[in-house]
């Protein structure tokens, strides 16, 4: 996998003393006429079942992929809002409908 991050990612994670880092697909049923709605959440650990993810090493980072995620282009992991609303997110990786 090409993974890359933004500066204020690897701030972010090194501020928090992450190792690693798991991106899942998250699969929410909703009620009405939506139905399910699909996300793709980030968790800063490994995952419980490491085995079953795409794993690669970047920057001194653990990262795990779920492999129901499509990885599409590099992937550029980047921090989003600020303070306690901090979060990552990646570009480049992509649920398949």
């Amino acid at each position: 996998m090409d993974i890359r991050f933004s500066s204020s990612a690897l701030k972010y994670l090194r501020d928090r003393q992450v190792s690693g880092i798991t991106f899942y697909l998250v699969d929410i049923e909703t009620t009405g006429s939506i139905g399910a709605v699909r996300e793709i959440g980030v968790r800063l650990a490994p995952p419980g079942r490491p085995e079953n993810f795409k794993y690669d090493r970047a920057e001194g980072f653990d990262i795990y992929v779920d492999p129901r995620l499509e990885i599409t282009e590099p992937i550029l992991i980047k921090k989003q809002g600020f303070w306690k609303l901090a979060a990552l997110y990646a570009d480049g990786l992509h649920f398949r409908v």
